[in-house]
């Protein structure tokens, strides 16, 4: 629309001067006859002859001159249609190159507006992915934080389990050695009790030998005193005297046969044993009959219980228990083994490692079934030494 404007001012600025120039050269034309008329006026007659003024006017050249300029102005007008009707024709394309200029600018627009929002929906979607990449970093540095605080626990935890089991292994060897030294003891008690068994079942030989003899001789005494009805009773009652005091001295041997033989089988006791056991034995067959009629109240089990105390004692092998005691329920069987064992009262802890110890021990055969009916069930107070 400016450039059309801008035709049109030119195009005035145009026709003003050519009609200026066409009215300049119509005037000089005119001065232009003017001047030779009058230089044909001076030239004619005598040089005395008065001259008189005169204009001599061409028609024809006027009029020539006349149809000259409307030649001239039709051929400007023509012109200046034919500008116009160009100028028309230029501001119309032009018109038309500004509409399809502003179509393709608009088009420009929209596609600009276009790119500015895709770039914006860019813009948002890098902000987004941004946004997220951010959040993944912080998730991996959580993960991250989280890890080493993991390796920083596993660490500490290792140390502590590090720490643990020296602990454990100095407590171990503690125990190791407390059961070492508690197992020399327990084979100083086993030998010491074995050498008062064999002082035991030497004295006992001895009394029965010296029974034998007393009772020999106390019979010889009474068979020459008494008349003959009175040598029999006398007879008898040294007879029964006699029985008496073989049962009671096979009892006794039968005891420390037991005991030796249970410590020798333990610990590896002289082969002695076996043979005193016997001699024990063919006493105890001797008096076997008393013994039987004297019934359970009398049976002295003592000894016995002795021994199945110092079987528990060579097992247990824990420390720390001294001046404690333990109350344990034993069922035993005829041939001596353990069938079952349970704490009845006294310490917790004594108890529950009396009962592994008593469950390890090699308990020896009861010497008659009347100690052994007497300490099937019985309870026996355990503390350790």
């Amino acid at each position: 629309m400016v450039k059309a404007t801008e035709q049109n001012d030119k195009l005035n600025r145009s026709v003003i001067v050519s009609v200026v120039l066409h009215i300049l050269l119509i005037a000089l034309l005119i001065w232009g006859s003017l001047y030779e008329n009058t230089e044909m006026s001076s030239a004619g007659g005598g040089g005395d002859g008065s001259v008189v003024g005169a204009v001599m006017v061409d028609p024809g050249a006027v009029v020539e001159q006349y149809n000259r300029q409307q030649q001239q102005s039709s051929d400007a007008q023509r012109a200046e249609k034919q500008r116009q009707k160009k100028a028309e024709q230029q501001a119309e394309e032009l018109q038309q190159k500004q509409a399809a200029e502003q179509q393709r600018l608009k088009e420009l627009e929209q596609e600009r507006l276009a790119a500015q929002e895709k770039a914006v929906q860019d813009a948002k979607a890098q902000a987004e992915q941004q946004k997220k990449a951010a959040e993944q970093q912080q998730q991996a540095a959580e993960l991250q934080k989280a890890a080493e605080a993991a390796a920083a626990k596993a660490k500490e935890q290792q140390k502590a389990a590090e720490q643990a089991a020296a602990k454990a292994k100095a407590e171990a060897d503690k125990i190791a050695k407390a059961q070492a030294d508690a197992q020399k003891k327990a084979e100083a008690e086993a030998k010491k009790e074995a050498a008062a068994a064999a002082a035991a079942k030497k004295q006992a030989e001895e009394a029965k030998k010296e029974a034998a003899a007393a009772a020999e001789q106390k019979a010889a005494e009474a068979a020459e005193k008494k008349a003959a009805a009175e040598k029999a009773a006398a007879a008898k009652k040294a007879a029964d005297a006699k029985k008496k005091a073989a049962a009671e001295a096979a009892k006794q041997s039968a005891v420390a046969d037991d005991l030796f033989g249970s410590l020798a089988d333990g610990k590896n006791a002289p082969k002695g044993g076996g043979a005193a056991k016997s001699k024990g034995d063919a006493a105890k067959a001797k008096g076997e009959g008393n013994a039987k009629t004297a019934g359970e109240s009398g049976v002295d089990s003592s000894a016995y219980e002795s021994q199945i105390k110092a079987a528990i004692q060579s097992k247990f092998y824990a420390s720390g228990f001294e001046g404690k005691t333990c109350d344990l329920r034993i069922k035993l069987e005829s041939d001596g083994f353990l069938s079952k064992v349970e704490a009845v009262g006294g310490d917790p802890a004594l108890c529950q490692a009396a009962i592994a110890a008593a469950n390890q021990a090699r308990i020896p055969k009861p010497p008659s079934d009347a100690v052994y009916q007497k300490v099937k069930n019985a309870i026996i107070v355990f503390n350790p030494k």
